[in-house]
């Protein structure tokens, strides 16, 4: 089983964030180049005559609607259904340990397949559906590095938004590859392991991270990573 947990560091005035995460892990490691990799997020939020329609008059249940695209799964798009968000700017600091869910609520996730089918629904949404979704922001890492070192993987890219491809951040994937064979006790084993990625990024002494790994649903199906990005890219970075 391998276990995943991601990480964002908010941009720096001198843009630095990325090349100290990269200095910290060659420092201590011997890397081995993997493939590049690329993200795109489009975040969707209900309009508020919805939610008024729903006999919320405050708006405060306002739903997200989300589509991922991740390179190193291919083959899939992914679209989730946010549950209202108990605060806008989850996360757990890196330092804590614990419930990372900070009270937010689950997605609920569904795999497409990438290319025209999921541009298809995108341009739905937009077009036919735009009364019920506003677009809030889309999100992109378009030339991410990727790395091998002893038992983990770990993806790292600038976190850009919109055209102007403005830098909001580094976000880093640290996958743990020696979890073994995932048996019946699935929690038991993010228990555990998970104590390992945080032990891992504690030790490149990055301070001011925000940490999603104990995200809503963790462990309860074959959409552990996305909901850990959908958590992440769903806040106000």
């Amino acid at each position: 089983m391998t276990v995943t947990g991601l990480y964002f560091l908010p941009s720096t005035a001198d843009r630095s964030t990325f090349r100290s995460v990269t200095d910290r892990l060659t420092s201590r490691y011997e890397l081995t180049p993997l493939p590049r990799w690329t993200l795109e997020h489009r975040l969707m939020r209900e309009t508020p005559r919805v939610a008024t329609s729903a006999g919320d008059d405050k708006g405060s249940t306002l739903r997200y609607l989300q589509f991922l695209n991740l390179s190193h799964h291919p083959s899939q798009s992914y679209v989730a259904i946010a549950a209202p968000q108990a605060q806008t700017r989850a996360g757990t600091p890196a330092s804590s340990v614990g419930d990372g869910a900070s009270g937010e609520g689950a997605a609920t996730i569904v795999a497409i397949p990438s290319g025209v089918q999921s541009e298809e629904m995108v341009q739905l949404v937009v077009g036919k559906l735009g009364p019920l979704w506003s677009h809030r922001q889309t999100l992109h890492v378009s030339n991410g590095t990727a790395y091998e070192m002893e038992d983990f993987h770990v993806r790292l890219g600038e976190l850009r938004q919109g055209q102007s491809a403005q830098i909001k951040g580094v976000v880093a994937e640290v996958e743990w590859l020696g979890g073994g064979d995932s048996g019946s006790e699935e929690e038991a084993d993010w228990d555990t392991t998970e104590l390992v990625i945080r032990a891992f990024w504690d030790a490149l002494g990055l301070e001011g991270a925000r940490e999603f790994i104990r995200v809503p649903e963790l462990g309860k199906g074959r959409f552990d990573l996305v909901s850990q990005y959908c958590q992440l890219l769903r806040v106000r970075v």
